[in-house]
């Protein structure tokens, strides 16, 4: 099943999602977020190299190294920060953190009723699976 989008439909299901990450409150907490989880990597290995600190260098270096892995878990715990740094330094934007709690809540309800798809998926093919069960009296 192909499942195509017009121009417009794209629009307007892009939009919340590009006026929310270009808020200034958010690029800013996704800016600290990022510096806290990757970016002070990159300044060790800068002033590691600056300043001849061997540690430094090989510290930063090996975090750098280890975000470039794919699978690496790191925007798992970047987003979360991000969104705790924007509860913190801007509790009066209501409308992100409301955006973000609706989306939050969207996809939790999506997980759930997926997860519940699935185990009634995985009930079905065990009953398909067993035998059926006689009684030996």
């Amino acid at each position: 099943m192909k499942f195509r989008l017009t121009k417009h439909e794209l629009k307007e299901k892009l939009r919340p999602w590009v006026r929310a990450l270009t808020n200034p409150h958010l690029l800013l907490s996704l800016g600290i977020a990022w510096f806290l989880t990757n970016g002070w990597a990159y300044c060790a290995i800068g002033l590691g190299a600056f300043l001849e600190i061997g540690w430094l260098l090989k510290a930063g270096s090996v975090w750098a190294a280890m975000l470039w892995v794919p699978g690496t878990p790191e925007k798992l715990v970047t987003f979360p920060i991000a969104i705790f740094i924007l509860r913190r330094l801007f509790p009066d934007d209501t409308r992100t953190l409301a955006m973000i709690d609706r989306k939050w809540k969207s996809a939790k309800e999506k997980t759930k009723l997926r997860y519940r798809k699935f185990r009634e998926k995985l009930r079905s093919k065990r009953k398909k699976e067993l035998p059926a069960h006689k009684d030996e009296d």
